[in-house]
């Protein structure tokens, strides 16, 4: 079970406490904040859908973020070496989550006719059987990458994007205009491949540098950037005629267009806003000293995380409401509503106040492209034993190729018929372009698995006992014998927020996570 834990001399550790609640709380802020949740807020009602989300943090994403820091500090190794180190014990519940896995794969097929989801399902569960809960590590990882092969795509759109705006090319007066002109952008291969190759250099350079002068320095930056660009934002929008609507929209909360579906939007949005179920906590919390508080860090990243969000919210739907727009454009909102109401603001500065706002977007894009491709980074060089510069440079390569499939395929499948084909015969039917499909493949089928099986490797095989002994421990580089501390884990099982914890991460956390995925398969309707 690994009962001595030692300090890893070789390996890399953030410098300050700040510096790692920057770097997570750079992972956690991305697109999922700024460009997901105002869209989703307004297509699920406003101020209640956020009362919701902000439960599902709490109860939810917390728990879970506190077992992956844990899971990366006490092992020092990344995902897949998190699990390898822990995995002793495990063989009989792997193989049962095994047969449950096949069965549940079994269950898709006959019932929704998703013979892709299937096939994942199946396939994940065949190499549980074979390798047990290490496999877990392996495919949060992969998400990891597969994630940033297309958010690459959509931060290279926002770094478009900030050059348009302060060019004066996004004065926009309608929205059909505003849609022709993302529309060129997003189907010109050429431009988006730009664009994503700009995205990837930039968080190469950044990760090239290592942990302390890289990681650890440009969230440094970028991050008190983020919230100071925001606030100008919000103090603009919440001053104009009319925005008092747009604030009692986002904050007054409606309970009567809260339905079951908005509960499950918001849980599986409050696992991708924290990064969760990709191994970049875990990965990140490897990169913790042993005196670092896991405990008053983790809800600081939350916090965080949380304010950003709201933050977003108050600088788009006040500025909506006040020009006359909708809160519930769905994904167009960002790139093609907002423009057109940037412009609106009486001053003419509409090129100044969307120069901010894409700034913003592309600074929450990188923070976290940088962890995505972290995580790879120290995977590849824990397992390939090469250098950081050597896997920096191979996995920036590896994946821009890849991102090159969501480039070129955003606008119809006439560059890609043949890939068409595949995915058809995978999943059943293709309703959108491979950005689009690769995005639900990974956020709503291999997340939910990842958060489900990480909730229940940490709850019920690690042990929430010395899992809580981790978030307690403060102490220094001396080894740290488990047995001995059996007197300390029986007591630490005793405190109120121990026993919380361990509730929602043993049974709540695995219990909506597993209904959120059924959903997602079709096999829940509401």
């Amino acid at each position: 079970m690994g009962e001595i834990i030692f300090m890893s001399e070789n390996r890399e550790h953030w410098g300050s406490t700040w510096g790692f609640i920057m770097a997570a709380a750079g992972s956690a802020i991305g697109l999922g904040n700024i460009w997901r949740f105002p869209f989703i807020t307004g297509m699920n009602g406003g101020g209640a859908f956020v009362l919701v989300y902000l439960g599902c943090m709490l109860l939810i994403g917390l728990p879970v973020m506190l077992a992956e820091f844990a899971m990366g500090r006490a092992s020092q190794s990344d995902p897949i070496g998190a699990f390898q180190y822990f995995r002793k014990g495990s063989d009989t519940i792997s193989k049962c989550f095994a047969g449950g896995g096949i069965l549940l794969a079994a269950l898709i097929a006959v019932f929704s006719q998703n013979y892709g989801l299937a096939s994942i399902v199946a396939l994940i569960a065949l190499a549980v059987y074979r390798w047990g809960f290490t496999v877990v590590g392996f495919f949060c990882s992969l998400v990891a990458m597969l994630i940033l092969s297309y958010y690459a795509v959509i931060g290279g759109w926002t770094l478009l994007y900030t050059y348009e705006a302060f060019a004066g090319n996004l004065n926009f007066s309608d929205p059909a205009a505003a849609g022709k002109a993302f529309g060129k952008m997003a189907t010109n291969g050429w431009l988006c491949t730009a664009g994503m190759l700009t995205y990837m250099f930039i968080c190469a350079f950044v990760c090239f540098a290592g942990v302390k002068k890289g990681v650890e320095f440009a969230s440094k930056v970028l991050m008190p950037l983020l919230f100071v660009l925001v606030l100008v934002l919000v103090v603009r929008s919440v001053t104009l005629p009319g925005a008092g609507k747009g604030i009692e929209f986002f904050l007054k909360p409606d309970f009567s267009k809260i339905t079951e579906k908005s509960v499950l939007d918001a849980l599986g949005h409050a696992f991708y806003s924290l990064s969760l179920g990709m191994g970049i906590l875990i990965t990140y919390g490897s990169y913790l000293p042993r005196n670092r508080n896991i405990l008053s860090s983790a809800v600081s990243i939350a916090v965080f995380d949380t304010l950003l969000a709201m933050l977003a919210g108050l600088a788009i739907f006040p500025a909506v409401f006040a020009m006359g727009g909708s809160p519930s454009q769905g994904p167009s909102l960002i790139f093609q509503v907002l423009p057109i109401t940037f412009n609106a603001i009486p001053g003419s500065l509409g090129w100044l106040w969307n120069g901010f706002f894409f700034i913003l977007l592309a600074i929450a894009a990188l923070t976290s492209g940088i962890s995505l491709l972290e995580c790879g980074v120290a995977t590849v060089m824990q397992h390939l034993k090469i250098s950081r510069q050597k896997a920096v440079i191979g996995l920036t390569v590896v994946i821009s190729v890849f991102a090159l499939l969501s480039c070129w395929s955003v606008g119809d499948w006439s560059n890609m018929p043949v890939l068409e084909k595949v995915l058809n015969g995978v999943l059943g039917s293709v309703k959108g372009n491979f950005l689009d499909e690769l995005d639900y493949i990974c956020s709503c089928w291999i997340l939910p698995l990842d958060g489900l099986l990480i909730a229940v490797f940490v709850g019920w095989i690690w042990g929430v006992g010395k899992c809580s002994q981790e978030l307690y421990r403060r102490g220094g580089s001396m080894p740290l014998t488990l047995e001995k501390g059996s007197a300390f884990r029986n007591k630490l099982n005793m405190q109120l927020p121990v026993r919380v914890w361990s509730l929602f991460v043993r049974f709540i956390a695995p219990i909506l996570t597993l209904i959120t995925f059924l959903y997602a398969a079709g096999l829940v309707k509401f």
